[in-house]
């Protein structure tokens, strides 16, 4: 016979982190968060080797543009790993 006490509750398991597949999908969207980072300073880089092509300049505007990529590059990331964390605060609809 089973006790019915005995019976997992689901919000210890988020207390303590979730399962498996919980852990991946955060691995998974950590990694979105790196690779946004190196796309977007990789974007700010090209565009900028483009402009100075272009205008025939100095590397001025690769440094420019790809400071800028660097700076947003950043402000998104962060912006997806907090949004990640968020996600684990419970809600209201899961207080009692």
């Amino acid at each position: 016979m089973t006790d019915p006490h005995n019976t997992p509750d689901p919000a210890d398991r988020r207390k303590t982190g979730g399962g498996y597949w919980q852990s991946r999908v955060r691995g998974l969207l950590q990694v979105g968060a790196g690779n946004m980072f190196a796309s977007s300073v990789i974007a700010g880089l090209v565009i900028g080797f483009g402009l100075d092509a272009w205008l025939d300049t100095a590397p001025i505007f690769m440094l420019v543009v790809g400071a800028l990529g660097f700076v947003g590059g950043m402000r998104n990331a962060r912006r997806s790993l907090l949004a990640m964390g968020r996600d684990d605060e419970p809600r209201d609809s899961d207080r009692p």
